[in-house]
């Protein structure tokens, strides 16, 4: 049996607005549904951030696919077997290890690939963890900018404790950080705090 697994069941989810709806559409394929228990979160604790002697950035740090197909292998190189294939543009992911062409990421279910430095963009996305609503102001009882399902990626900006400010589909406001995996604050890298 074949090692490849394919994340595309996955993480084929297409961010739209249509009205007020902000909706992760997953293809009529999908072999998994989105619930809160589904994503992993990542453990900052005890882990050393270091700045990495190959990009010059720390790791650990966030970042995000930039490509609507991106193959993330078993081992940091192209004789490497694919274990995921990921289809989605944008979706936030860890660099947790980097060789000289090559980056360790951990993707939002928990599991690590090794995938091409080009693949990688520095762009901050999050991904919607459970339904939820984009607010005008960061607070509940602002005006509803949009809704969305767990599976929608949203541009990040600042993040506070409690809240998040996003961009998706050309709207913006602010969603409960509690509700986005991405945003939760990463340690620190020696000299680049």
């Amino acid at each position: 049996m074949s090692q490849f697994r394919s994340r595309i069941a996955v993480f084929a989810l297409i961010a739209q607005i249509s009205g007020i709806a902000l909706a992760a559409n997953a293809p009529a394929f999908a072999q998994e549904t989105l619930t809160p228990g589904s994503f992993k979160a990542f453990a900052a604790e005890g882990v050393e951030a270091r700045v990495s002697d190959f990009s010059g950035q720390p790791v650990p740090r966030y970042a995000s696919l930039k490509f609507d197909e991106v193959n993330g292998r078993a081992g940091p190189s192209m004789d490497y077997p694919v274990r995921w294939n990921y289809a989605r543009a944008g979706l936030p992911v860890i660099v947790v290890r980097e060789s000289k062409e090559w980056r360790m990421i951990r993707d939002p279910m928990g599991d690590e690939v090794w995938v091409n430095k080009s693949q990688i963009g520095a762009q901050r996305t999050a991904i919607a963890t459970d339904t939820g609503i984009v607010y005008r102001d960061p607070r509940l009882d602002a005006e509803k900018v949009a809704r969305f399902k767990a599976g929608a990626v949203v541009s990040l900006a600042e993040c506070g404790n409690a809240w998040c400010r996003v961009t998706a589909d050309g709207r913006k406001g602010w969603v409960q950080r509690a509700h986005l995996w991405g945003a939760d604050p990463l340690p620190g890298a020696p000299g680049k705090n």
